[in-house]
C-alpha cells in the first residue's frame, strides 16, 4: 500500500473519531467526557467562559476537526489544530490528579486510560504531517551571495562540491 494512500486511511480515522467525539459534546450528557472537558475549558480559561458555551465551541472545534481530516481538506492546519488540541487533553493530570489516578504515578483510572489513549493520535497525527516544500527557486540570489557562507548553512545547501 502506498504511503500516501496509508497516510489518507490514518486522516480519515482520525477524523472519524473526532467527528464522532464531538457531535457527543453536542447533546447534554451524551458525551462520557462532558464533564472533563467543561471541568478542564473552566480552569484553562479561569471561569471566564460559560461551561455550556464552552463545550459547544469544544464540539465545534471537534468536528470542524473532523471534517477537515475525512475530507483531506486544509490537512496541513488541520492537523496542527488537532495537535493543540491534543496537547490540551493532557492538560487533567495536571488540573485532577486525584481523577486521572487511581495511585499515584501508575495507576490509571479510566478517566486517565482516556487521556493517555492520545498519545496513540498524537503519534498517527506526526506521521501524517506533511511538510510545506520549499523549492531552491524560493531562494533565489546573486552570483556574490551564493558563495556566502551563512545563507548557504541558512538554506541547507551542500558546502562540499561533488567530486
Amino acid at each position: 500500500m502506498k504511503q500516501n494512500l496509508k497516510n489518507q486511511l490514518i486522516s480519515i480515522a482520525i477524523g472519524l473519531v473526532y467527528l464522532w467525539f464531538g457531535a457527543l459534546k453536542f447533546i447534554p450528557h451524551l458525551s462520557p467526557a462532558e464533564d472533563l472537558a467543561k471541568n478542564t475549558i473552566h480552569q484553562l480559561t479561569f471561569g471566564f467562559m460559560a461551561d455550556d458555551v464552552a463545550l459547544f465551541l469544544l464540539a465545534v472545534w471537534e468536528v470542524g476537526l473532523g471534517i477537515l481530516l475525512v475530507l483531506g481538506l486544509f490537512r496541513r492546519y488541520a492537523i496542527m489544530a488537532a495537535l493543540v488540541h491534543m496537547v490540551l487533553t493532557f492538560t487533567p493530570l495536571f488540573f485532577f490528579p486525584d481523577q486521572v489516578f487511581t495511585q499515584v504515578a501508575f495507576g490509571l483510572s479510566l478517566v486517565g486510560q482516556y487521556i493517555f489513549k492520545n498519545l496513540i493520535i498524537i503519534a498517527a497525527l506526526v506521521s501524517i504531517y506533511e511538510r510545506k516544500r520549499v523549492t531552491e527557486d524560493a531562494f533565489e540570489t546573486s552570483s556574490d551571495e551564493k558563495e556566502s557562507l551563512p545563507l548557504r548553512v541558512l538554506i541547507g545547501k551542500n558546502l562540499f562540491k561533488k567530486v
